[in-house]
């Protein structure tokens, strides 16, 4: 995703390869120092065996997951909020939440951007309670673009 995401704002050694070392990297929430190379190294592999491994989590909870974690360990330096978000949806429909892929969820972190920042400096702390905060957050945007994907649809229906 970070090859297409990044296409013209990256040079091209950079597309859809984690950083490498402590370079600056967007902070538009405040979100405080990235972790290291290495750190990112390894989480990215967990997240990866928690894709590909199976597990019995719902799929908002993994997209959630997915989405906290890109989010928060900023990968790539730019686009990582961007590549989260795309992430978090493809999760959902590859999970088979969303097979047909019609709630955007970044419409309903759009909706609740009050609580987003907050929810995601919640996640980076890693207790239970700010993953829980963030699961609940990202839980409202899923339902909140359910709704609007809703009205889209009874508004098409009515002509």
């Amino acid at each position: 995703m970070h090859v297409l995401a990044a296409a013209d704002a990256v040079d091209a050694a950079s597309l859809g390869r984690p950083r490498l070392d402590d370079g600056p990297v967007q902070d538009v929430l405040g979100l405080g120092e990235p972790p290291s190379p290495s750190e990112v190294a390894a989480r990215l592999d967990a997240l990866s065996g928690l894709l590909t491994g199976g597990t019995k989590a719902p799929a908002l909870v993994v997209a959630a997951i997915v989405h906290g974690e890109l989010s928060t360990l900023r990968p790539f330096g730019w686009g990582d909020g961007l590549i989260a978000r795309a992430a978090e949806r493809l999760t959902l429909v590859a999970r088979g939440l969303d097979p047909k892929s019609l709630v955007a969820p970044e419409v309903g972190h759009l909706e609740l951007s009050e609580g987003y920042g907050e929810a995601l400096r919640a996640y980076g702390t890693g207790t239970s309670e700010g993953v829980a905060q963030w699961i609940a957050h990202c839980s409202a945007a899923v339902a909140a673009a359910a709704r609007d994907s809703q009205a889209i649809c009874e508004a098409f229906m009515r002509g």
